[in-house]
């Protein structure tokens, strides 16, 4: 930890409004990509990530100085965006996954696509598949964990990354056609 990131938690810990302030600014930028990946717009990735800050807040007390303060305060920013979307969508729903064979993308299918190209064609996504893909892909939850934290089974679980490989494969796909036209006719 930087001696100025060790001195905002010690100041957040006392509770100084201006430490609160630098901190929230010091992990704005690399936080609130996560809040939008699963929010899928800027006023409800702002809203989480407040959320998640005043969780940071209340808690910074119980921080122990084990490791980097961002890894803590990125579970508790994905841990928001969990809440968020568990308040948003009905994850109730049980889908047996028979263990049909998956859509496999080609990684030369994401060379002509930016990082934002990628996350809007996630965000296109119904929003509880989506959810799970990204817990799954960004966040390296397992299954079981995803199916913990949302209330749903492992099944469903592996049913919802297996149907966002298969609609993303499609969604690239038409990226691709697409791309191709506009270069042939450019």
């Amino acid at each position: 930890m930087s001696a100025q990131t060790d001195i905002l938690i010690k100041g957040c810990q006392q509770n100084e409004l201006h430490a609160q302030e630098q901190l929230y600014k010091l992990y704005y930028a690399e936080m609130i990509k996560i809040c939008f990946r699963y929010a899928g717009n800027a006023g409800d990735a702002g809203t989480i990530y407040n959320n998640a800050m005043l969780r940071v807040f209340k808690y910074i007390g119980q921080y122990k100085d084990e490791g980097k303060p961002g890894a803590w305060i990125k579970t508790i920013v994905v841990n928001c965006c969990i809440d968020f979307c568990r308040q948003k969508n009905n994850f109730q729903q049980s889908v047996p996954y028979t263990g049909q064979e998956e859509a496999v993308i080609r990684p030369e299918a994401f060379d002509r696509l930016s990082g934002k190209e990628v996350q809007q064609l996630i965000a296109q996504l119904p929003t509880a598949t989506a959810t799970v893909f990204n817990l799954f892909v960004y966040e390296g939850f397992t299954h079981k964990q995803i199916g913990g934290h949302i209330g749903i089974s492992d099944s469903t679980s592996k049913w919802h990354v297996a149907e966002a490989k298969k609609l993303l494969k499609q969604k690239l796909e038409t990226f691709t056609e697409t791309e191709l036209q506009r270069n042939a006719a450019g």
